[in-house]
């Protein structure tokens, strides 16, 4: 029929993807496989993930520190970068390096735990990786096996047992491949074990030497304990033994009951990947098995075996990864276990001793850490564990991503105005912030961390700008301290990363924020009305309850300072949109006037394209700008300008150079000065827009007739250019507009 042609275009699909991945094999099929491609075979649960995290690849980030190597599975690339990790590079590279010491020492030996505040982004980081896991094992180099022991029914299976009278054998090579209903009896190989570990181990050790010889495996290549001492699970080992007794040693009739079957990563199926919450119970146990099954279905060499069958959570997570989400919460009796299990790789249970190829990966928050510190074993169960510790971030520009990234995952980004997740990240990053202790640095920057704000070292962690009033050799030195600044406090139970409004908190916050009756969707102030708000709760959050220090965790300041930085950029964009003097003119004036001093410095003439002719600086430009800055001494002003750019160019060689950066407390006079010169030009510009924003919007809230703006055509030209200019070139809404020209207007433009 017509309409099932779809259907049926799918089934084939389906049959030719099942065929081409190699889904189900027999031992023979496998074996060869093996022998072509061994080094992807002989991975253990670790070199399974760092191949994985090498699939995708890394990419090497400037930071303010300096270069940092981010590993791309993070970013969720076969998502589209859904619920990406943001920031913990660091994190990353600790992980990465302890990948590579389980795979040198030959298995898993210790606990990978990872700490911090809550929040912190711990779960994502380990959902990442079991993500990237589910991802890679589907593609043809992430392939990966275990076996099934298959028992067929009837004549099949009585003729090629032996068990017929009169009767030749049937020719069967393996019986992975025969139809399902010749199936009697199927038993997965628990802990899905490799299926290299049916060879016995010292043929196994045989093979992989010859491969080793013939050039098929690098000589440098460590292969894993896990190959060459591992042995099948208590249940496999006694159906191998029992069925080699019934074919009185002929092996190869043993494997002609293997299946081998490729598997899947899944978190949700829990297959290879598993999540144990801290609410109390056994990772693992057993049952028998034997009686479920039924014993007229298994051959009767089988049937006077005690056949049981582990289960639990370590069962499901082997060859893959586990993870403890909040380990520490738990009981210390509960997970006392995991000093063995992560040491020797073996969990005792009632009837046997399971052998483990498995990550064990947990989170703990700090609160739960520093309290099992003062336990009196921790010093055995550290020897068993990899601290990495996960504070939060302290670089606003990297913390408004997550923010984004949120919204965005929730249809959300086109109610959201301009600099809302700036101001979000940069409240929530100054939180996190301690000040210096100046002792520690060297004598040189001592007096400039003394007197560093909270804001300045927020912008120093964002590589956005020095300090103000420093010199060029002490912000050098500065700058020199930033990786010191920011290990500081790093083993002291509050560090720097450990408090302050978390991610979480602050995403919150902006859902709150977005449903403010005064505001079509998500602004800055919105933002500032929810802080306000959220400040009144000190007792619900810890952070706020932090006395403030040297203009250090005032969360009061923080509020104002924030919203000062945001009224400033919004005006440069307004200004900008209006056709008046920007930051970029700024900057444009400023380095004509560099240009000129250096050229009068050293007594020259430059060449003026407009004229075609070698003229003198321009005293003019220079005497203006040097009047608006009241410079006393003009020969050593300009002297130590030309110094700190010189400067500059060597700490920067090839760089553009970043004025602004350098000399802000002149851009900061260059702006009073503007204000001062023009704020009655901006008052009636600003309110000539709000006037035809009323008139296109309405400000009638029972939907009366438009507001009449009353503008000449002039000045409704310039609003509407100004309008357009602010939507396209900086991503304006219409309510977003009214929303800042009008803090603009009462905090910024009153006279």
């Amino acid at each position: 029929m017509e309409e099932l042609r779809t259907l049926r275009e799918l089934e084939k699909e389906v049959q030719e993807r099942f065929n081409a991945t190699q889904r189900v094999l027999s031992f023979d099929e496998y074996f060869s496989h093996f022998v072509a491609s061994p080094t992807s075979e002989l991975r253990t649960a670790a070199q399974y993930m760092r191949d994985c995290i090498d699939h995708y690849g890394s990419v090497e980030l400037e930071q303010p520190t300096g270069h940092v190597v981010r590993h791309r599975i993070f970013d969720c690339p076969w998502d589209n970068g859904r619920d990406r990790l943001v920031g913990q590079e660091r994190a990353q590279q600790l992980f990465y390096r302890a990948l590579n010491n389980f795979i040198r020492e030959g298995r898993v030996t210790r606990l990978v735990l990872f700490h911090g505040p809550n929040g912190s982004a711990k779960s994502s980081f380990i959902r990442c990786l079991a993500r990237g896991l589910e991802d890679f094992s589907e593609r043809d180099e992430g392939a990966i096996y275990r076996f099934s022991w298959v028992f067929p029914s009837g004549k099949l299976a009585k003729k090629k047992l032996g068990f017929a009278e009169g009767d030749a054998p049937v020719s069967v090579e393996s019986y992975a491949h025969i139809d399902e209903i010749d199936i009697d009896a199927r038993i997965p190989g628990d802990l899905a074990d490799h299926p290299l570990l049916l060879l016995p181990k010292e043929r196994r050790r045989a093979v992989i030497d010859d491969l080793r010889e013939r050039g098929a495996l690098a000589a440098d290549l460590e292969v894993a304990d896990y190959f060459l001492e591992g042995d099948l699970s208590p249940r496999s080992r006694a159906i191998a033994d029992a069925l080699l007794n019934a074919y009185h040693g002929d092996f190869q009739r043993v494997l002609q009951h293997i299946q081998v079957q490729r598997f899947f990563f899944s978190r949700r199926y829990r297959v290879g990947v598993v999540t144990i919450e801290p609410q109390m119970h056994v990772d693992a146990s057993i049952r028998q098995l034997t009686a479920d099954e039924g014993l007229a279905s298994l051959p009767a060499s089988l049937r006077h075996l005690e056949l049981y069958e582990p289960f639990g959570d370590l069962v499901e997570a082997n060859r893959g990864i586990i993870e403890y989400n909040d380990l520490l919460k738990k009981p210390i009796e509960s997970y006392k276990y995991l000093l063995a299990t992560c040491e020797k790789g073996t969990v005792a249970l009632p009837n046997a001793i399971l052998h483990l190829d498995v990550l064990f990966l947990a989170s703990s928050n700090e609160l739960h850490l520093n309290a099992f510190k003062e336990y009196q074993d921790f010093t055995s169960f550290k020897g068993r564990m990899d601290l990495i510790k996960m504070p939060y971030l302290r670089n606003h520009r990297v913390e408004r991503k997550i923010y984004w990234q949120s919204l965005v995952a929730n249809g959300l980004a086109h109610r959201v105005a301009p600099h809302s997740t700036y101001v979000a990240a940069l409240f929530a990053v100054l939180t996190r912030l301690r000040r210096p202790d100046p002792e520690l640095y060297p004598e040189s920057v001592r007096e400039a961390l003394k007197n560093m704000t909270a804001l300045e070292k927020a912008d120093l962690y964002a590589g956005e700008r020095d300090p103000a009033g420093l010199t060029p050799e002490v912000a050098r030195e500065v700058r020199a301290c930033l990786v010191m600044m920011l290990e500081e406090s790093q083993d002291d139970p509050d560090y720097e990363g450990s408090f302050g409004a978390s991610p979480r908190e602050m995403k919150q916050l902006m859902l709150n924020a977005m449903q403010d009756e005064q505001s079509e969707g998500l602004s800055p102030i919105g933002v500032f009305r929810e802080l306000t708000n959220l400040l009144k709760h000190k007792s619900v959050y810890e952070w706020l309850q932090i006395e403030p220090s040297h203009g250090y965790h005032d969360v009061d300041a923080f509020v104002q300072q924030v919203h000062d930085r945001w009224l400033t950029r919004v005006d440069d964009e307004v200004r900008s949109a209006m056709g008046l003097v920007n930051e970029a003119q700024y900057v444009e004036l400023f380095s004509r006037y560099i240009l000129h001093v250096s050229y009068a410095l050293k007594g020259d003439r430059l060449y003026n394209e407009a004229t075609g002719r070698s003229e003198e600086p321009d005293k003019n430009l220079m005497d203006e700008l040097e009047r608006t800055w009241g410079v006393e001494s003009v020969d050593d002003h300009r002297m130590e300008l030309i110094s700190r750019v010189g400067a500059w160019r060597i700490d920067h060689p090839g760089a553009e150079i970043n004025y602004h950066r350098l000399f802000p407390e002149l851009f900061q006079r260059m702006e009073e000065d503007y204000y001062a010169k023009q704020r009655t030009t901006l008052a009636a510009k600003t309110l000539d827009v709000l006037r035809l924003l009323d008139e296109q919007l309405g400000d009638d809230e029972d939907g009366g007739e438009p507001v009449d703006a009353n503008l000449s055509g002039a000045a409704r030209q310039r609003a509407e250019e100004a309008i357009d200019a602010l939507k396209s070139n900086h991503g304006y809404q219409s309510w977003a507009i009214r929303e800042c020209l009008g803090s603009l207007l009462s905090e910024r433009y009153a006279s």
